[in-house]
């Protein structure tokens, strides 16, 4: 296959530019990797920096710990509550024959007082 001038040129100009393209792409990734080991190497501190430190991690994972207990318990509460309230007459648990009302019904503006039209 005989390439003309102008299609050699193509040719060219097209490695060049996939080459460039390649070299540019491995150098900004070969820049963010050494920025990145920089990041993460940890800076010198002070022994006893370094146990305060790990004193507060340890605090703030116990937390977390008896956060997590308290949901728990108050998910379990719930669950409960809404079983025994499942087995009772609808009126109880605020359906169709309970007492109470919304604001807005009757003609309440929510104060507590109550028009009957």
């Amino acid at each position: 296959m005989l390439l003309n001038d102008a299609g050699q040129a193509i040719v060219a100009l097209g490695v060049c530019a996939t080459v460039a393209t390649a070299v540019v792409t491995f150098g900004r990734a070969y820049v963010r990797g050494i920025e990145a080991q920089k990041k993460t190497s940890q800076p010198d501190l002070a022994p006893d920096v370094q146990d305060r430190m790990l004193r507060i991690e340890q605090a703030v994972d116990a937390i977390a710990i008896e956060v997590e207990r308290m949901s728990e318990g108050q998910r379990f509460t719930t669950r409960l509550l809404a079983e025994r309230l499942g087995d009772q007459p609808r009126g109880i648990a605020g359906g169709p024959g309970a007492s109470s009302t919304r604001s807005g019904e009757h003609g309440t503006n929510g104060s507590g007082g109550s028009h009957d039209r």
